[in-house]
């Protein structure tokens, strides 16, 4: 088992490669494509990637560098990477989920998940909301695409955070499957009814870009069941009135 500098220097290099190749397809592009959305997407992600992983060694190195500045310094260019990672999800978000190339790789989920979840911890704490994440065994890579897989978490986050009232705490929670890895969000909202469970899976996707995917709206939702669809996983809901609801996922996972 690689050690952590080496799993980090592994992905520097790989996401930099993946970052030349992408920008290298953007280039090409000499008309209109609705594909380029998702050249960028990936491009702008990888090159995140690059930047996060060189932030987490960075800390590593320095953790016990004597100028405390430095730590804040670092901090600053992670949370900055978090945000476009979030932009990035946005940008996918509003585009037509159906056109959206996918680029499938192994995935680290949990990492990816607590990426969103410090995210929207600091939207959510000024609100009286907490978020608690709790991973069950040694979660495996999971076979997806990664800005997919944001926009996933994005959603699901972004709503469960929304719904649920100050004082409570929203539960994420992911399990180790034979074969799978499951993620599942839970809120602390009213819950939802059979019938309003029925019409949130019936709900089609957004017809046009523009369409909004606020919180509530139940669009985010659909783009979510969307990508989970066309990774070959599976999105369910259980829920009750006056219980809350909880959102899970299932993907196919490296075997160990």
């Amino acid at each position: 088992m690689p050690d952590a500098k080496t799993r980090t220097s592994e992905s520097i290099t790989k996401a930099r490669a993946e970052l030349d190749r992408a920008l290298a397809e953007l280039d090409s592009i000499r008309a209109f494509d609705p594909a380029v959305v998702g050249l960028v997407a990936h491009a702008l992600s990888n090159y995140i990637t690059v930047t996060t992983a060189t932030v987490e060694m960075l800390q590593l190195t320095l953790r016990d560098y004597p100028d405390p500045d430095v730590a804040v310094w670092l901090d600053g260019i992670a949370h900055a990477a978090n945000l476009m990672q979030h932009s990035v999800g946005r940008l996918v978000a509003v585009a037509a989920p159906r056109d959206f190339p996918l680029k499938p790789d192994y995935v680290n989920l949990a990492l990816l998940v607590q990426r969103a979840v410090e995210y929207y911890r600091r939207r959510a704490e000024p609100h009286g909301v907490a978020i608690a994440v709790e991973t069950v065994g040694a979660i495996p890579l999971v076979w997806g695409d990664r800005v997919a897989l944001a926009v996933v978490a994005n959603n699901l986050l972004s709503n469960a955070v929304h719904v649920s009232p100050s004082g409570t705490t929203v539960r994420v929670r992911l399990v180790k499957e034979p074969g799978h890895v499951a993620c599942t969000i839970s809120d602390a909202g009213p819950g939802l009814t059979q019938d309003a469970q029925a019409r949130l899976f019936d709900r089609p996707l957004p017809s046009e870009p523009e369409t909004p995917t606020t919180p509530g709206s139940g669009f985010g939702f659909a783009i979510a069941r969307e990508f989970i669809r066309r990774l070959d996983g599976e999105l369910w809901l259980q829920s009750e009135p006056g219980h809350g609801a909880s959102f899970s996922f299932r993907l196919p996972a490296l075997d160990e």
